[in-house]
């Protein structure tokens, strides 16, 4: 066999097993986080969800430690898909500082204790920067890729919207973070598995 086409081959195999690896990441990350909630909300069960914000974990003496630990994690995840997004579309690197930016705002978030004002302000800085970075994420893919860059802004709308009616609705803030999380979940899921997720808009006519 001739050697560039061994060499070929042997590329595509290494390029498929990092793409493995990458799908595997994602779906370890969303796990991780799912399994870490369930257990503090478990172990902490005189917290109810409808009464705090997911901060109260990080100062709940049996599970602060963790809590923090994989929002650390978490942030890293986001980070990383974020990253291989915009590369992966060839977007302008300011994008990365925005996410950056807002990755940072939350593991600041996770370091520092709610009984300081400036908790707030960086948690305020992660969920308005990630969610405008999911939003020209779109704006800048959508004549590239329309139904990924579509998609893109319609979540980032979304996860804007409905976890602030949902805050005015309960006056509480744990069900709308976690509402934003989830939206952010699938923001990725859909970027990770982009080929599938247009597969199954074409079926549908869209």
């Amino acid at each position: 066999m001739d050697r560039a086409v061994i060499d070929r081959v042997v590329t595509e195999r290494v390029k498929r097993r990092i793409d493995k690896l990458k799908q595997i990441h994602c779906l370890l990350s969303i796990m991780l986080f799912v399994l870490t909630f369930s257990f503090c909300s478990y172990t902490a069960s005189d917290l109810k969800l409808i009464n705090i914000s997911l901060s109260h974990y990080g100062i709940y003496n049996k599970i602060g430690a963790i809590w923090n630990v994989s929002l650390f994690i978490f942030g890293i995840t986001l980070f990383v898909e974020a990253y291989i997004n915009i590369k992966k579309y060839s977007l302008h690197r300011g994008l990365r500082y925005l996410f950056g930016l807002s990755i940072i705002c939350l593991m600041l978030t996770a370091t520092i204790n709610m009984t300081h004002r400036i908790h707030f302000y960086t948690a305020y800085i992660y969920f308005i920067g990630f969610t405008l970075g999911m939003f020209l994420f779109g704006f800048n893919l959508i004549k590239v890729d329309f139904r990924i860059g579509i998609t893109s802004i319609i979540l980032s709308v979304v996860s804007v919207l409905i976890p602030v009616m949902i805050t005015m609705w309960l006056h509480s803030f744990a069900i709308p973070e976690l509402t934003h999380t989830a939206l952010i979940f699938n923001w990725i899921f859909i970027t990770r598995y982009d080929t599938r997720y247009k597969n199954f808009l074409k079926r549908l006519g869209l």
